[in-house]
């Protein structure tokens, strides 16, 4: 079977990617002509044109872009099979991806535990919201709400995302009332445009799905909301998991015994190939006993929410 030379294939999969000689040169370390002439090579062996060249711009042509496709994940699997069997370097950090919200809410408020229980590990987190592959991406795991496949991956479960609405204390003091579902039309309802669906979610399951009327604030991570509503601004729509601490120190409290489960879920994963990296089990082992106690005070405060809920109902009634 013949193969393709390699450097013609790396200069080929580079251009292609940036839709640019010059980029490719850049990257690669090499002029615009020695990728120009690599291609040439490459075409010359496949008898195809790969490129449509004109005006000093390059498009790929169908076959161009179905080859690319095809070298693309062949680049994936060479980097991957090499990382799998190159040792990890002492003190290499474990790289793990999640988004800024589960993070400053839950993750950061923990890491003093994890250390103390672990000492000497090296943690690198990256915020991103982006879809995983550990194929591509440089990540030893990552922790996702939602319930979309990873490819090649294994994904264990944290805990829910029931949704509950919050506000500080001081926004009680107001003056405007916050007795009834139908109050919220007077109030500022902050949301998350990350999670635009959770309002109309729980408002559906506290009965008022057509609620018109009140403010509304938008902000481009729930994190903020959650700030927002902790500093009087309006009322949050928040995942239980991630304000258990604010509402046991009374920093947020929920106006209403009413929560929703979210159509997802928030899991820990990681590639099917086991990571390397010796910091990787024991930060599998803490999330997961982690994520366990936050489960337990979840289902304690839900109980407890039927409990009120149940009482509210025959107050409103009454």
């Amino acid at each position: 079977m013949r193969i393709p030379p390699l450097t013609a294939l790396r200069a080929f999969e580079c251009a292609g990617r940036k839709l640019s000689f010059t980029l490719a040169a850049a990257e690669l370390g090499v002029t615009p002509g020695a990728v120009s002439r690599q291609i040439r090579v490459l075409e010359d062996f496949l008898s195809l044109q790969l490129f449509h060249r004109a005006n000093r711009e390059v498009s790929l042509t169908q076959e161009g872009a179905d080859y690319l496709a095809k070298i693309t994940d062949a680049f994936a699997l060479i980097k991957s099979a090499t990382e799998h069997l190159m040792e990890v370097p002492e003190g290499a950090p474990l790289r793990v991806s999640t988004s800024s919200t589960y993070t400053l809410r839950w993750l950061m408020p923990r890491m003093h535990s994890f250390y103390s229980q672990y000492p000497g590990n090296n943690l690198q987190l990256t915020m991103s919201l982006a879809a995983v592959d550990f194929q591509r991406d440089d990540l030893d795991a990552t922790i996702k709400l939602g319930n979309e496949d990873t490819p090649q991956s294994v994904v264990r479960y944290l805990f829910d995302a029931d949704l509950v609405a919050v506000c500080s204390p001081k926004l009680l003091q107001q003056g405007v009332p916050l007795d009834r579902i139908s109050d919220l039309a007077r109030h500022t309802l902050l949301h998350s445009t990350a999670r635009p669906s959770n309002w109309a979610l729980w408002l559906k399951e506290a009965g008022m799905p057509d609620l018109v009327g009140a403010n509304i604030m938008r902000f481009e991570s729930s994190s903020l909301a959650y700030q927002a509503a902790a500093d009087g601004v309006g009322i949050a729509m928040a995942q239980l998991p991630l304000i258990l601490d604010d509402l046991e120190s009374g920093t947020l409290i929920m106006p209403f015994p009413i929560s929703t489960p979210d159509d997802c879920r928030y899991n820990l994963i990681w590639p099917d190939r086991m990571p390397r990296n010796p910091s990787f089990k024991p930060f599998r082992d803490w999330m997961l006993e982690e994520a366990r106690k936050t489960s337990a005070r979840m289902e304690a405060l839900k109980l407890d929410m039927a409990r009120r809920r149940a009482e509210w109902h025959l107050a409103a009634v009454a």
